[in-house]
């Protein structure tokens, strides 16, 4: 594995260790046609500049197939059991795809519009498809890429029919309906079998962090596979661009996320804290939650950046961490050694909070107190710049 920095909890009092680089900005973007302006034939000022700023970018084969030359830190695009409506496969192989007691072909239940999604759902218990999927990846891999990002490695049940109604699959090993448990399980065989077949490429799930039964959570032994399974977890929408994360610390808190994520490290992986948002406050909000649960293996990104809009906040550098965050009533903190973190979580009232010394805001104004509130995040910083 390689993550290096933060030791897991293998007893209650042995306390994590991070990086000096927890204090700085790990970028890692997902492509998207934004930035094929800039990707299609770029000088070598700017090749340099990706590999400077983005330590990897999730990319999509063949367009970026050549690219890898000049930009190696890519990850390759895969989805895990999405197979396109256009794909041979549903002609060829009309047996991959998990469909309902009917016969009915089932889908993964995105962008569901009359009757049809885009992707039907691939049986992730059939053999065939397995070595199929694991196959086309080495192919990928062979222009070389870096590794895999691979989409919907999805622990919660999302079957579909054509209008994204969940939809029990027919189990292809028992001829009955698919249960959750059984899916779980067929999903954390399914990545275990690809991490073998790939044992020297990272891997990247994009998943779902509040997967699992109530109250057992990232806790079911499944799940616990499929995490094992990864270099890195990917958080869609993150901290400041998902709406219906709350205060306190109930399930859906901000609290909760946090805490998933010290699990996580605990296991001795890395997390990506995925953005979709072009608003600063709100980049802010989210840049200042990373910072709090930072290991010095995780990573940053959002889907507005490119060249031509680099936000100079995600080249602040607060150093060394000097313990891990602090929560006093709704106001969670972290201090770095050149610098602070501060987050109010979401319906938090207005408050004052008075530094200990005077620190620098993003915009370069000394404050020696600032003003926060519920979803909103200060990163401040405590050393001149060089």
């Amino acid at each position: 594995m390689r993550f290096r920095c933060l030791i897991g909890l293998l007893a209650a009092s042995i306390a994590p260790l991070w990086c000096a680089d927890a204090g700085r900005v790990h970028y890692q973007r997902r492509a998207a046609p934004d930035l094929d302006r800039f990707t299609d034939a770029p000088s070598r000022a700017q090749q340099q500049w990706f590999r400077t700023h983005f330590q990897r970018m999730a990319v999509f084969s063949p367009y970026f197939d050549a690219k890898t030359a000049w930009y190696p830190n890519a990850l390759v695009y895969f989805d895990l059991y999405g197979i396109p409506r256009e794909s041979p496969l549903v002609r060829d192989h009309p047996d991959w795809i998990l469909h309902d007691s009917r016969g009915s072909l089932l889908y993964i239940p995105w962008g569901c519009a009359r009757g049809v999604c885009p992707q039907y759902a691939g049986d992730i218990a059939n053999s065939g498809f397995r070595a199929w999927w694991i196959n086309r990846a080495k192919a990928l891999l062979s222009h070389g890429y870096l590794g895999l990002w691979i989409d919907d490695v999805n622990m919660e049940f999302r079957v579909s029919d054509g209008n994204g109604r969940q939809v029990p699959p027919v189990d292809s090993g028992t001829g009955r309906a698919m249960t959750w448990e059984a899916w779980r399980g067929h999903v954390a065989g399914f990545v275990e079998q690809i991490r073998q077949a790939l044992p020297k490429a990272e891997i990247v799930h994009n998943s779902i962090w509040f997967a699992g039964p109530p109250g057992v959570r990232d806790a079911d032994p499944a799940i616990q596979r499929q995490i094992r399974s990864a270099d890195n977890l990917n958080i869609e929408h993150g901290i400041g661009s998902d709406p219906n994360l709350t205060g306190g610390s109930g399930i859906w808190s901000v609290s909760a996320l946090f805490a998933y994520v010290d699990r996580i490290h605990a296991a001795g992986r890395g997390i990506t804290l995925e953005e979709f948002t072009a608003d600063r406050s709100a980049l802010q909000y989210a840049l200042a939650g990373y910072f709090l649960v930072s290991s010095g293996d995780d990573r940053f990104g959002n889907s507005a950046d490119n060249p031509s809009n680099w936000w100079d906040g995600y080249d602040i550098d607060l150093g060394a961490p000097l313990g891990p965050r602090t929560d006093s009533q709704g106001v969670f903190q972290r201090n770095f050694s050149c610098g602070m973190v501060l987050l109010g979580e979401p319906g938090l009232p207005p408050r004052t909070v008075t530094l200990p010394t005077p620190l620098t805001t993003l915009d370069g104004q000394s404050v020696r107190s600032v003003e926060l509130s519920g979803r909103q995040g200060v990163v401040l910083q405590g050393c001149k710049s060089s």
